[in-house]
């Protein structure tokens, strides 16, 4: 399946906002990340991404998980990270925790972020997922920032 979306005007950091808040894949985050190293914009401060990053709030997330059942899918893939704790999991363990191929895992992850951009208190730049890059392999590992971790506790999901 192939998905082509189209955006027109904005500025570069606009964009890549964009980009960011669709779907965690790593297509699409490398992007989003090509575009920010690609363009400077005028707004751009030395503030580190790291530092940058904010997370939901163990309420959002805890609206997000609960407003819908999750697939049993979706269910695997949150334990096996919480249980992966700061270490986190590459994203072909996670396609596998699914028991998807990375097509369906990116239409899963679609469907994730579906549920996030129309959960209550939805805010495009907090982050569900932490997902750094793996100098040495070039992958995306996948971890839970504490506040989702906590939320997933109280729903008894873990």
């Amino acid at each position: 399946m192939n998905i082509h979306i189209r955006i027109e005007g904005g500025t570069p950091a606009e964009i890549s906002n964009v980009l960011q808040a669709l779907p965690c894949t790593a297509m699409v985050h490398t992007a989003a990340v090509e575009l920010t190293d690609k363009v400077v914009d005028s707004s751009t401060t030395s503030e580190s991404a790291e530092e940058a990053t904010r997370f939901v709030t163990i309420q959002f997330a805890r609206r997000a998980l609960r407003r819908r059942k999750l697939s049993k899918p979706m269910k695997k893939v949150l334990r096996a990270l919480y249980e992966a704790g700061t270490e986190g999991l590459p994203l072909a363990t996670l396609q596998d925790v699914a028991g998807y191929t990375p097509a369906q895992f990116a239409g899963l992850m679609g469907a994730f972020g579906r549920r996030l951009a129309n959960t209550e208190g939805f805010d495009s730049e907090a982050w569900f997922f932490e997902y750094p890059e793996d100098e040495e392999t070039g992958t995306w590992t996948y971890r839970l920032p504490e506040t989702v971790r906590q939320a997933l506790a109280l729903e008894k999901l873990v």
